[in-house]
């Protein structure tokens, strides 16, 4: 079958993890492995009985109980984390951790809090994630094997990947956005402490890319921004909270910046960095409220239809999800 790779085309908080969820369920996949930086940014799921479910660490494909969820090599892993989201969701039995995984301490979250450069100028989450990848890349910092909390969980991530990979569908849930990549942003620094590409999740899990099947670029249509840098099209707040799509960080919980619309030349951009063979179009109520919670093909108002003509121009991919709503089951699936 092949592995599916989960990437944002822009500054992240796309809906990645909904994404994630949907497909974890629809393609009864048996593992979802988790890319990206490390607790530096999360994931939210609203359930269909309105539970809301945020993760930092773990990729959200647990919804489905026959999807195991892992945390490749080139994650950063803080215990307390890992082992919090293990225990809220009952994981114990399902949750892997590369042995090859750098830790995130207590010093390293520390020293990113004292930090007047990252908190104030960059707008970081301060979580420890960019000094743990420094101590990482000096080769100082611990790894997962060190710590006995985790010893139950390790494995070769990477070997798990591609095993399944041959056989079955395996999910691969990359973290923030294509526009905060370390080495890929002209936006420096505000960025984060690595790439978020396509091409980056598949070396964090390990990933041979004769095993890709699908890349599914997630493109939000207002797209928010935390923290400092440029946003393009920029809503002040009132326009915002008069529109109702006021957003909110699930790590921070800092108020999101909104845009008013989609820069394409910035969507071109992402679309040729990550090489996406489907999209994802997301918070598509946003844009229309007349969207909202919309599950059937027949309910795509024109300004949604007109959006996605548009973004299937400029990235070359045909759209195939539209979330529609905060609830798991919010999402009209067009491949159906």
């Amino acid at each position: 079958m092949g592995a599916v790779i989960i990437v944002d085309a822009l500054w992240g908080d796309s809906g990645k993890g909904k994404v994630c969820a949907y497909l974890a369920v629809r393609d009864d996949v048996p593992l979802a492995v988790r890319a990206g930086v490390g607790t530096n940014a999360g994931a939210s799921v609203t359930l269909e009985d309105g539970t809301l479910v945020k993760a930092r660490q773990l990729p959200t494909g647990w919804i489905n109980p026959r999807t195991k969820v892992a945390v490749g090599s080139g994650v950063l892993v803080d215990p307390e984390v890992f082992a919090a989201e293990v225990a809220e969701f009952d994981l114990a039995e399902r949750a892997l951790v590369d042995s090859r995984c750098a830790l995130i301490t207590p010093e390293h979250i520390a020293a990113e809090r004292r930090d007047a450069h990252l908190a104030a100028t960059v707008g970081s989450t301060c979580t420890g994630n960019g000094a743990a990848r420094a101590d990482f890349i000096l080769r100082r910092a611990q790894q997962a094997r060190e710590h006995p909390a985790l010893a139950a969980y390790l494995t070769d991530v990477a070997r798990q990947v591609n095993t399944v990979a041959r056989e079955e569908v395996v999910l691969v849930e990359g973290s923030q956005g294509t526009l905060l990549s370390l080495a890929f942003s002209d936006e420096y620094p505000y960025t984060t402490s690595d790439n978020c590409t396509a091409a980056a999740a598949m070396d964090d899990v390990g990933l041979n890319w004769r095993l890709v099947q699908d890349v599914v670029m997630v493109v939000k249509a207002l797209p928010t921004r935390v923290g400092e840098g440029p946003l393009p099209y920029e809503l002040c707040e009132r326009e915002v909270l008069r529109r109702g799509i006021a957003e909110y960080g699930v790590v921070t919980g800092r108020p999101r910046r909104k845009a008013g619309q989609l820069d394409w030349d910035l969507l071109e951009y992402a679309t040729m960095l990550n090489g996406p063979t489907q999209i994802a179009l997301t918070f598509c109520d946003h844009v229309d409220p007349a969207m909202r919670g919309a599950r059937h093909r027949d309910a795509i108002t024109p300004a949604v239809r007109a959006l996605i003509d548009q973004v299937e121009r400029v990235t070359g991919a045909p759209v195939v999800l539209l979330d529609t709503g905060p609830r798991l089951g919010d999402l009209i699936d067009l491949a159906a």
